[in-house]
């Protein structure tokens, strides 16, 4: 029976002695430039770059970890967008308190950034529905009939690349303002898409246009090049379907003055 006192004695006092050596680490931490406190910052506590306890701050910026064995360490703060801090702690006696750590945003130094965005938009006109063809209208296809299937109201079939403006096809294809001498089926297959700057979708035509049994009017407005002298453009594509589709066009410009002269060339070959 004495044993048994004597060996739970022992054992109270091995508890007592290593809570008599454990303390308290705690501090504040604020911002450096206003010294405002800095809520959720990380503190990670290390002992030969081995991590044995941690917290974070309060809405105070104020922190306080507990039940810290006697001993050197080091403290590290950490804070999204702001620089780490370390520093040592040295715990010797119950309490530990360390001085205010202000901590400094951390700029990131970054060269030019140019951001260029290209995306189609819709104006409504009066009597049209005027449409800015942007990269992703470009991007859906190598000609006009793929940028044309991918514009509200606007259908082409597959199969026979008829056109149908909110689903009548009698629908009459104009480049720049003019009808077009070709079909609408031959017409959207030989203009490149790369070539196009503006559809307007005319579905109430006035009577300059003639427009006596027509549904509308799909006015396909290309891009016009205003630099001097000569120059000009190569443009091919592919588009893989059940069979692959290939196309590609030449267009040469020679411009002076008030004059300007162009030729283009195209070719569309598929199943």
């Amino acid at each position: 029976m004495n044993f048994k006192l004597t060996l739970l004695a022992l054992f109270i006092s091995f508890f007592q002695l290593q809570a008599q050596n454990t303390g308290t680490i705690s501090g504040k931490v604020v911002e450096k430039s206003n010294n405002s406190p800095i809520p959720y910052a990380t503190i990670v506590l290390k002992s030969n770059d081995q991590i044995v306890n941690g917290g974070i701050t309060d809405e105070k910026g104020e922190f306080s970890i507990s039940k810290i064995a006697y001993g050197n360490y080091q403290l590290e703060i950490q804070f999204i967008g702001f620089k780490t801090v370390q520093l040592p702690a040295n715990l010797t006696a119950k309490n530990f308190q360390v001085k205010t750590v202000q901590l400094e945003e951390e700029a990131t130094s970054l060269s030019e950034v140019e951001v260029v965005g290209e995306r189609s938009s819709i104006e409504q006109r009066i009597d049209r529905k005027v449409v800015n063809v942007g990269a992703d209208l470009v991007n859906a296809g190598p000609t006009a009939s793929d940028v044309l299937n991918n514009i509200p109201s606007v259908s082409v079939d597959a199969q026979n690349n008829t056109i149908s403006l909110r689903g009548n096809s009698n629908v009459q294809i104009f480049i720049d303002g003019k009808p077009s001498q070709m079909s609408a089926s031959q017409a959207i297959q030989q203009i490149p898409s790369t070539s196009i700057k503006q559809i307007e979708l005319i579905t109430n035509p006035s009577a300059k246009y003639n427009p006596e049994g027509m549904s509308g009017i799909i006015n396909i407005i290309l891009k016009k090049n205003s630099n001097l002298g000569f120059n000009g453009s190569v443009n091919a594509g592919v588009n893989f379907g059940i069979t692959p589709k290939g196309n590609g066009s030449l267009d040469l410009n020679y411009r002076i003055n008030k004059f300007n002269f162009y030729t283009t060339y195209s070719i569309n070959h598929g199943q």
